[in-house]
């Protein structure tokens, strides 16, 4: 037995014991997003270990305390990555609905990434077109038995392009890098402290995105909190991240948010709204007599945090002419992660 096979085996019996945890540190510890069955193995124990594993009951101090250090920011705050931590994110998050993190990825990195983005999609056309989806012949589209839902099967007639979204579990590799990413940058420890408790990501939440210009068009207004079961009980954190500049004069659409922090439903499927899941337009003018539309000015690299209660849509322009490449990767309090979403453990 070579020592791959003895290492896959050790982790094996970690799983049998129940110790998904360890299982998971183990092969990370020795593994490499382009070692194909090694990533796809590690997707599938964050998926399995999750009902598997215990996690607190949910805490009483929600929403927490925060300090107010934004109060007299008019807009969204905006901070440089060296400056978050815990009880900035609070005080963006929950006072003033969002807090934008300028420079979080380096130029490396978001090369890496959108050249990422680019192979997934093309594997996804490829893979609907009848190549082979084995690990090894086309590792970066690859659903692992364990991913519930989607796009498992290729229906006749649907046709697939290199712009549009994809499941980061879909792409070993690219679920390997991320949290090899989100780890470097220190997240896990961030959002523990944000959380009082262990962060969860989910297989439904967790997407890497390229957004083609929709000149004039009008995409939906909409929360998050809308498709996650009892917005009042879940405990999240959204970290969208910039591949491209986007959003304000940049060449490609950004984001369109209302912020000063609201934690409520709206109303949907009225005012207007052409479908049962968005705020009609009607509705988002009344919201907005107060807190105002906001459309940021992204650089490649910068991130916007943001919770499930925030109301946000995709901001089309009338001249844009480059694709946005995009992150973005909804966060979990453990206690309180929605079974519907596949908590993934990371």
């Amino acid at each position: 037995m070579n020592a791959y096979h003895k290492l896959l085996n050790q982790a094996e019996q970690l799983v049998q014991e129940g110790n998904y945890r360890s299982a998971i540190a183990l092969l990370e510890t020795a593994g490499r997003y382009d070692d194909p069955a090694l990533a796809q193995r590690l997707v599938e124990l964050r998926i399995q270990g999750y009902p598997e594993m215990e996690w607190p009951q949910p805490h009483g101090n929600w929403p927490p305390v925060h300090d107010n250090r934004f109060g007299s920011v008019e807009g969204f705050p905006e901070i440089g990555a060296g400056d978050l931590d815990a009880d900035a994110l609070k005080a963006g998050i929950f006072g003033k609905g969002g807090l934008i993190v300028r420079g979080l990825m380096d130029s490396a990195r978001i090369k890496t990434m959108r050249e990422n983005i680019d192979r997934v999609l093309q594997a996804r056309i490829d893979v609907s077109q009848g190549a082979e989806s084995d690990a090894d012949s086309n590792p970066w589209y690859r659903r692992c038995a364990s991913v519930q839902g989607g796009p498992a099967q290729f229906r006749g007639g649907e046709r697939y392009t290199n712009v549009g979204s994809v499941w980061s579990v879909d792409s070993p590799p690219v679920t390997f890098q991320l949290i090899e990413y989100y780890r470097e940058i220190g997240l896990p420890a961030l959002l523990t402290g944000y959380f009082g408790e262990d962060p969860v990501l989910s297989v439904r939440k967790w997407v890497v995105r390229c957004a083609a210009p929709n000149n004039g068009a009008s995409s939906g207004w909409h929360q998050d909190g809308y498709f996650l079961g009892d917005a009042s009980s879940i405990r999240t954190a959204n970290l969208w991240i910039a591949l491209t500049d986007c959003g304000g004069d940049a060449d490609a659409p950004g984001l369109e948010i209302i912020g000063g922090g609201e934690r409520k439903i709206h109303e949907t499927g009225t005012h207007g709204s052409p479908f049962n899941w968005t705020v009609g337009q009607g509705l988002v003018d009344e919201i907005t007599q107060t807190n105002p539309v906001q459309c940021p000015r992204f650089s490649a690299g910068d991130a916007l945090f943001f919770d499930h209660f925030n109301l946000h849509r995709t901001g089309f322009g009338l001249s844009h002419t480059n694709n946005r490449y995009a992150i973005e990767s909804w966060f979990f309090a453990g206690s309180t992660a929605p079974l519907k979403q596949q908590p993934v453990v990371f």
